[in-house]
């Protein structure tokens, strides 16, 4: 039962006792009674859909903590395409960052791996999760090409 509900059964409740107190002494006890067991249901019912809403209300009011708390905790991060930095409290990051997609859609702060740039490879981060690489960096240029085998040792491409 709601909290309408609740009202409503002792609003129904204070009505029969209004006319519990108009009854005349001539009215037999059985409708007495009758009457006196129609308020204490009503009276209970009362009682139940208020333990009912002061529980729904423990209820929201911990779950406005909890989004409270997330809210504060999205304010101590900083998105740089893709990449989730925690913030200290002078705004500089601190650590590795985090995988943005994880932390928006599942609510996971999972840490992204890094890998440096090599010769023909660019350096990027990738979550282990969802599998997202995010391009960091430039790739480092390539050697250049080696002379063939057989043009190290004075003789031409011939044989």
């Amino acid at each position: 039962m709601d909290i309408i509900g609740g009202i409503g059964a002792a609003t129904e409740g204070l009505k029969l006792l209004n006319e519990l107190r108009k009854i005349d002494k001539e009215v037999d006890k059985a409708e007495l009674k009758l009457r006196l067991v129609e308020v204490a249901d009503k009276l209970l019912d009362s009682k139940q859909a208020l333990q009912d809403a002061q529980e729904r209300e423990l209820q929201l009011k911990d779950r406005i903590s909890e989004l409270e708390q997330k809210l504060t905790d999205r304010a101590s991060f900083e998105d740089e395409n893709g990449l989730l930095f925690r913030k200290d409290a002078s705004g500089g990051r601190v650590g590795e960052p985090y995988c943005n997609k994880c932390y928006v859609l599942e609510d996971k702060l999972l840490r992204m791996r890094h890998f440096a740039a090599k010769p023909g490879a660019k350096a990027y981060y990738l979550c282990d999760s969802c599998k997202v690489t995010i391009v960091t960096g430039p790739a480092l240029p390539r050697p250049p090409a080696s002379k063939p085998y057989a043009s190290r040792f004075g003789r031409g491409g011939d044989f």
